[in-house]
C-alpha cells in the first residue's frame, strides 16, 4: 500500500513512539523512522507537496535522491 508523504511522516512519529516501549525493537523501529524521515524531507525539499504517494518515486527512481525536482508548471 503506498503512502503519502504526510503518512510516512505520521508512520515514522508512530515508530519513534514505540521505540520507547520497546528496548528490543529500538533499533530497528529508529532505522525505519530515520528513513521514513528521510525520505518524506528530501521529497518535501524538491518540491513535492504532502499528498504526494511516495512508494512510486521509490519503485521509478529506486531512491528519493534520484526523484527530479517537481516541476510547477
Amino acid at each position: 500500500m503506498a503512502v503519502t508523504i504526510l503518512e510516512a511522516l505520521e508512520n515514522a512519529n508512530l515508530n519513534l513512539k514505540n521505540c520507547e516501549k520497546s528496548k528490543v525493537l529500538m533499533p530497528v523501529l529508529l532505522s525505519i523512522a530515520k528513513e521514513q524521515i528521510n525520505n518524506a524531507v528530501i521529497l518535501l525539499e524538491k518540491g513535492y507537496d504532502l499528498n504526494e504517494k511516495v512508494e512510486p518515486f521509490l519503485e521509478k527512481y529506486g531512491s528519493v535522491e534520484a526523484v527530479p525536482e517537481k516541476d510547477n508548471e
